[in-house]
Parts: C-alpha cells; structure tokens; sequence
C-alpha cells in the first residue's frame, strides 16, 4: 500500500489509476496555476499566471530528492512516470535536466508528458524532451477562433505557427506522440471543424488520435459533454487517418489499438446478453449468474480491448453495449 500521505511531499503525487496511463506517478514542475493557457473545461481551474515564459518554478533538485524519497520508501507499483498536475510542465527551464536524470536514476520506469505543446514552436527544446517516451499534446481548437475560446492562451501565441511545429517536432521524434482532442459541443465539432482538424492531423505522426470531452466541472460551469453519438462523426472521420480512442462518458477504441480476450464461458455470456441490449455491471451480473466483481472485471477487460463501448448515462452510471463497429473493420 502506498505510504504518500506519510511522505509530505510537494511536487511529486501519486501514484494515481490513470484512465490513459494505468498506475501513474506524477511530477508537477510549475506552481499552481502557472500555465500558457487557460481553458475553460481544466479540472484544476482557472489559471492565475497565464505566459509563455519559461524559468525555474519549481526547484529541479527538490523534484529529484522527492522522487529519490519516494522510491525509497514507497512499493506502490508505477506504470509511468508523468510529467502534469497544475501547469505546463514545459514552462519548466530546467525540464530537460529533470527528465534525463530522472532515466538516468530510474531507467526502469516510462516517462510520460501531458502538454499542452505550446512550447514545442521553440525548436531548441525538442532535444529537452528527447528522453521522454510518451508525449500527449492537446489540440482542441481547429483554427484560430476555436482555439482562442476554448484555450485562451497567453499572449504571443500563434495558431498557425503552433500547427505547423508541431507537425515538424512530429517527425523527428524518436517515442511515441498521443494527440488528445478535447470535444466542446456548439463551439469545435461542427462538419467544418472535424474536416480541419483532419486536415491537422493528417500531417502529424502519431500512434493514436485521443478524443475526449467533460467529464467533470470545469472553470465554466455551462459546458455540457458531447454525446455518444456526436463523439462517433470524429471517430468516423479521424479513424480513414489514424487509430482513434475515445475516453470520459463514452469509451472506443478503433480495431487496430484492441487486445485479444479470451472467449471464456462468461465472457461470451456477457457478449450474447449486451449484444441484445445494453446493460449494466448489475444487470450483467444477475443475467449471468456471476459476481459484481466478477461481472466489473471481465468488463473492464472487454471495454480495454475493445471488444465493448461503455456509456455514462445520468443517475444509473455505465451501460455497456457491443462495438459493432470492431467487428465490422476486423472483417466479422
């Protein structure tokens, strides 16, 4: 059992069940809320110091002493180290130094960057992120106007700029790049939207597009989720360029990015029953004469691979639903 909260520790949290990342320790080198931007869905809200300047907010060598104590003392399990918490961690002017001795120290652990990317523009910090296994940048906005409202970002930025920096950091870096998209109904997914940020992403490399949207309040109180369906016209449009996952209230995952299950006799109960209609762990469990937790096992395992899409709806939590859509692009 982890010993964090005995740890006292500032800049280092976790680790944390990271719907992305699985067991995930995070490193937070800004200061709340130290960021380029400031957008309107954040869970960790509205941003206080909003620039593009980048210095030393947090002391590079506390970060390292805490990790090194962390380790020490602490056999919680960790899938990844992450780069996150409450600002951009690339403001950070001693960030390359963290990261390559953070691999340096612990090179039997992944190092994972949750950005924003706005600092990537600046060709002299790519090799700062070079030891970095996985980045996943942000882009919510598919041109100037989208961006600016759902972002806000600090004075100086660029759109344009910022699109074509990325797509050339893109395909001179070594590790894996995630791009997530944030889905903000009304404002960035309309027909034109979704064909520009195509358009986008067609000239980034990436291993996977990641679709999100809210999932809990953020800095405006108004926002509303998008919907199964409305995150399905990204997918359909996105999945003709790369492998698409979408995550919050409602899950999916393209036929390429699926593990394989086996086909146990439950496991085939669960199919047959949510092939009918979509049901809940409890109703899956009655029907098929299992465990809760039995029943929340083998589901968690299907949605993972694929094989299930799970959607929130109100007061009576997730219903899960075959993904016919996986059969079709495997050919079944």
């Amino acid at each position: 059992m982890s010993n964090n909260t005995n740890l006292q520790l500032k800049y280092v949290f976790g680790p944390v069940a990271s719907r992305r990342l699985g067991r995930s320790l995070g490193v937070d080198l800004v200061k709340p809320k130290i960021c380029s931007l400031n957008c309107i869905y954040c869970e960790a809200g509205a941003t206080t110091d909003l620039t593009l300047k980048r210095d030393e907010y947090v002391s590079a060598e506390e970060v390292l002493s805490e990790l090194e104590l962390f380790f020490a003392r602490n056999q919680a399990p960790v899938d990844w180290i992450t780069f996150s918490g409450a600002g951009e961690p690339l403001l950070n002017s001693r960030f390359g130094y963290v990261a390559s001795e953070i691999k340096r120290r612990f090179p039997q652990y992944r190092l994972c960057l949750l950005t924003n990317a706005l600092a990537l523009t600046d060709r002299e910090i790519w090799s700062e992120v070079a030891d970095v296994d996985l980045i996943i940048p942000s882009l919510d906005g598919s041109n100037a106007e989208e961006f600016e409202y759902i972002n806000r970002p600090a004075e100086g930025f660029e759109f344009n700029d910022f699109c074509l920096k990325l797509a050339e950091f893109s395909q001179q870096f070594a590790n894996e790049i995630v791009l997530e998209l944030f889905i903000v109904p009304g404002v960035n997914d309309s027909d034109e939207s979704i064909g520009r940020f195509a358009e986008i992403i067609s000239k980034i490399k990436l291993s996977k597009v990641q679709l999100n949207t809210l999932d809990r309040p953020g800095v405006l109180t108004d926002l509303k989720p998008s919907s199964a369906e409305n995150t399905r016209r990204f997918i359909e449009k996105f999945e003709k360029i790369v492998p698409v996952e979408a995550v919050g209230p409602f899950r999916y995952k393209s036929a390429s990015l699926c593990q394989s299950v086996e086909m146990t006799q439950s496991v085939n109960a669960i199919m047959e029953l949510i092939r009918r209609r979509p049901a809940t762990v409890p109703d899956i469990a009655e029907c098929c004469s299992i465990s809760q937790k039995d029943a929340q096992n083998i589901i968690q395992q299907l949605v993972q691979s694929g094989l299930v899409l799970a959607e929130r709806k109100g007061e009576r939590g997730d219903f899960f639903s075959v993904n016919t859509h996986h059969f079709q692009n495997k050919g079944e």
